[in-house]
């Protein structure tokens, strides 16, 4: 079977193991999770046919509600279910998966305290205490209630944070010769993956050349078949980048294994391209497989902390969740793989002292900010122009943000401001482009205030198109939250920061006082 047609059906394959491991572990959570995880179109519509099955009523509206990602629909449904006294339990165990899923843990708790004891009721249970950080609870309420694959699942991935590593044999390793030569190690990259983490790894592998080194990039185990993409080529190179898929088969589906799969393949590739340094980016994870990689063969390697993982977990969850095992034990992984570097890189100041607290030699850190780079360096498009282009309105007054939609970036407030401001300024539009968790809760929350009709949601939106949306906007808003991550870890996609200590419905008015 040639190579690629043979790369094709071990994806595959690999992707029916993953889906069969999350059925037999929980088919209502592995549905309400199928959005995020598979954005492939196919796949949506399998799943929308999968609705056609006999089902309750309030499950079919639950799976409705998630395959949409309708956050306040969920919570409606399971107000109606919790004042039901003819209510079936099955029913709660899938809104209560389902909130866990949105993060709504008060309803997730509430539903769970409602439900009799049983093997069922205690696999969302383990979920709820997994997921809020106390992993050895989840652990233990498994196996009272007997083994099941979700438990070697929560044992394998405790496992790993509480320091397992993989395992190589040592080897002589001869580099390629006396050019220099870098092996990137990347979770996620373009075309499947277009967010600005992405981007930055393409624009720092593409710059290299310059500075006359040879670089490649391998993705992590399985990347992009484990996000849907199962047609896409073990190897392809865009913009002079090669993307090398680190592929193994059959594929695990524990995190141990995942981990010792991804440092055998890993290990293949660099016998075969002998690169002088490795490189590769949080988290952890990542890191474990390089770090026994280049233990076993004496290669140096860098590790590029590019945010602070354990506080993004924490942002969507109670303040608890900071003294949680899961956010101890994460944030010493993170902590562990940076001191073992032997050169760590990250983004920005307050990220090196934060390193440095944790016990990283201060001269072992560079910073390499965030920048910017293609079109966006170009003389900038006319505003009217590239209103024109991506068809909006020429006369408004456009706010907004070019962005990833996930809760810690406050987006909230700024249609909360719109709200408030409209009724005196009626050519007020706010621009919300991105693709995340959040956008279908920022239209209904947009349609609750009573601003839909001026607001636009292109989605995401391609990238050589990105900068028009950019020019387009009048006012570029950063309305992030208060939080740890939001301190520490620099936002990609902003030209101009307004100061950060007005709220976002104040900076508006100046602007449109000015």
């Amino acid at each position: 079977m040639p190579v690629h047609l043979r790369s094709k059906f071990h994806n595959l394959v690999n992707t029916v193991g993953l889906v069969y491991a999350n059925i037999t572990d929980d088919p209502s959570f592995f549905a309400l999770q199928i959005v995020r995880k598979f954005k492939n179109p196919i796949l949506q519509r399998i799943s929308r046919f999968v609705l056609y099955a006999p089902m309750s009523k309030t499950l079919r509206e639950v799976m409705l509600s998630l395959l949409a990602e309708d956050t306040g629909r969920i919570l409606l449904v399971s107000e109606r279910w919790l004042v039901n006294t003819d209510r079936k339990s099955s029913d709660g165990l899938a809104l209560a998966n389902a909130c866990i899923a949105v993060h709504q843990w008060g309803h997730a708790q509430h539903i769970l305290d409602q439900l009799s004891a049983n093997r069922a009721t205690a696999r969302v249970q383990a979920r709820m205490a997994w997921h809020m950080g106390n992993l050895q609870e989840a652990v233990d309420v498994l196996s009272n209630s007997g083994a099941s694959r979700q438990l070697r699942h929560y044992e394998s991935e405790l496992q790993v944070l509480s320091g397992w590593k993989p395992v190589i044999a040592r080897q002589e390793h001869q580099t390629s010769g006396p050019d220099k030569q870098v092996l990137y190690f990347a979770t996620n990259s373009l075309p499947y993956t277009g967010s600005g983490y992405a981007q930055r790894t393409h624009s720092i592998v593409a710059s290299l050349p310059a500075a006359g080194w040879r670089a490649s990039v391998a993705t992590r185990i399985n990347y992009p078949a484990n996000i849907g993409h199962l047609l896409a080529p073990p190897r392809e190179t865009i913009d002079a980048v090669t993307y090398q898929r680190v592929l193994s088969f059959p594929a695990r589906t524990d995190l141990k294994g995942r981990l010792q799969q991804q440092s055998d393949e890993l290990m293949k590739l660099v016998t075969a391209s002998r690169p002088s340094v490795l490189h590769t980016t949080t988290d952890f994870s990542n890191a474990v497989s390089v770090r026994a990689v280049a233990h076993a063969t004496g290669l140096p390697w860098v590790y590029e902390v590019r945010g602070q993982l354990a506080d993004t977990w924490a942002s969507t969850r109670p303040d608890s969740a900071q003294d949680s095992e899961r956010y101890r034990l994460f944030k010493a992984r993170e902590a562990e793989a940076a001191k073992a570097a032997d050169h760590v890189v990250t983004l920005g100041e307050h990220m090196k002292l934060n390193l440095v607290a944790a016990g990283v030699a201060e001269e072992n850190i560079t910073v390499l900010p965030n920048g910017i780079g293609d079109k966006f360096l170009e003389a900038p498009v006319p505003r009217l122009s590239a209103r024109a282009k991506v068809s909006l309105e020429l006369d408004a007054f456009y706010v907004g943000t070019v962005s990833s939609l996930v809760p810690y970036e406050g987006l909230d407030t700024l249609l909360m401001a719109a709200a408030l401001l409209v009724p005196s300024h009626p050519s007020l539009r706010v621009l919300i482009v991105g693709d995340g968790t959040e956008r279908e809760n920022l239209r209904n929350l947009a349609q609750e205030l009573g601003i839909l009709a001026i607001c636009r949601f292109p989605g995401r939106v391609p990238r050589d198109e990105a900068h028009l949306y950019h020019a387009s906007l009048n006012a570029f808003v950063v309305p992030r939250r208060d939080l740890a991550v939001t301190r520490s870890v620099t936002p990609l996609k902003p030209w101009r920061l307004l100061p950060a200590v007005f709220p976002c419905w104040f900076r508006i008015c100046l602007l449109f006082e000015s």
